[in-house]
């Protein structure tokens, strides 16, 4: 799960030549883009684990190039994700 970022231009400074009004039509484009849903409250989960077995689980995230705590993210959500 992933936050969508909206990047606004830098506003152009008194001494730079800018064309105010193409500046302004840039920003309206990005601003006047559709609403994105909300994203999910997002909850703590604290558990304790076996040694080893917090071991295995950070050699497959370090192996897949991810965090231990999006590998997890991911396992729970292929088995309680789409459970109603």
């Amino acid at each position: 799960m992933s936050a969508k970022k909206v990047n606004f231009g830098k506003k152009p400074e008194a001494r730079e030549s800018v064309d105010l009004e193409q500046w302004v039509s840039d920003r309206e484009s990005v601003v006047s883009q559709p609403p994105q849903e909300q994203p999910e409250k997002i909850k703590r989960l604290t558990l304790d684990i076996p040694e080893s077995l917090h071991k295995a689980i950070k050699r497959q995230a370090v192996d897949a190039g991810v965090t231990m705590a999006d590998l997890l993210r991911d396992l729970l959500e292929e088995h309680y994700g789409n459970k109603k």
